[in-house]
């Protein structure tokens, strides 16, 4: 009975739901037309929603100047109520919509990022992590894999995907790189017109084309000879373990061979590099809240990057 009492007062005294968000958008941003953009609505049905809940407090909570808004003592009084209340509301909203889900979380990215960068370090996300189970999605096509439901990607290139929100991870430069026994067994490279004496090692596929050795010759004002000797791969993980097999000279990329290069199993015969300004971001879904778990991934690799 106390219940049904408490109810009843709640709904006539509680202000519409609708216009409580309309209020709080607009005394944030100080705003209708960018509080209607946000929500996905008019200016003038927030200006609706701002006058029914005016007309029900009976008091004005804007001033309303040219092309500006200003709250009243009153709005800036509702204003703090408001905007706590419904952030406590939405958190415990995510809190509760992801309480009962699987642990899993998916992570997609390049193959080159998944076999030389990721891989080697999730060990350590495990030993800290190891109630979250991660399924990695690796292709030459991430952001389709995104597109599936990925939660949380780790994407090469200008950062600016349609739908995604882009945390830069670290820049990256392309640079030859072979193991030391290739060096000793063929012509010497001392400078960059040596490479046409080598085999090549390459990437294949057209969508690989913006950055292979042609690509990369050309950036530094040398064209590539005809009669190069190159030897192409369909994946970059092939493409590194022929360098690392002797097998010709490969182009690397900026902190996805650290492990390689710093145990010697690759070394840069020349220090020329180039960049075409694509760097490594850490993407996820704009407007979708992060599961705990998917939050845990993404504040791991950010430590990692920093580490």
């Amino acid at each position: 009975m106390r219940n049904n009492n408490f109810m009843q007062t709640l709904r006539k005294t509680l202000p519409p739901v609708n216009s409580l968000v309309a209020f709080e958008a607009s005394a944030r941003l100080l705003s209708f037309t960018r509080a209607g953009q946000e929500l996905l609505i008019s200016r003038e049905a927030i200006s609706r929603q701002i006058r029914i809940l005016e007309n029900y407090l009976g008091i004005k909570l804007f001033v309303r100047l040219y092309r500006a808004l200003e709250l009243t003592p009153a709005g800036e009084e509702m204003k703090a109520v408001v905007s706590e209340s419904l952030g406590n509301i939405a958190k415990t909203a995510i809190s509760l919509q992801y309480k009962n889900q699987t642990t899993k979380i998916t992570v997609a990215s390049t193959i080159a990022i998944t076999t030389f960068w990721l891989t080697p370090r999730l060990s350590s996300f495990s030993q800290t992590h190891g109630d979250v189970d991660i399924s990695i999605g690796a292709s030459d096509s991430p952001l389709d894999l995104m597109e599936e439901g990925s939660d949380v990607g780790i994407l090469y290139g200008k950062g600016k995907w349609p739908g995604y929100k882009s945390t830069h991870l670290f820049d990256v430069e392309s640079y030859p790189v072979c193991s030391p026994r290739y060096l000793e067994e063929t012509d010497p490279v001392n400078k960059l017109e040596d490479l046409k004496n080598h085999t090549l090692l390459y990437l294949n596929g057209s969508m690989h084309s913006v950055e292979n050795w042609d690509w990369w010759m050309e950036s530094l004002g040398m064209e590539m000879p005809d009669n190069v000797r190159k030897l192409g791969f369909d994946s970059y993980a092939n493409v590194i373990q022929a360098a690392m097999d002797s097998q010709g000279i490969a182009l690397a990329f900026t902190d996805l061979l650290g492990e390689q290069l710093k145990k010697g199993r690759l070394i840069r015969p020349i220090k020329d590099t180039f960049s075409k300004g694509n760097a490594i971001y850490l993407v996820v879904p704009r407007g979708k809240p992060l599961s705990p778990n998917a939050q845990k991934f993404f504040n791991w690799v950010i430590k990692e990057v920093a580490a």
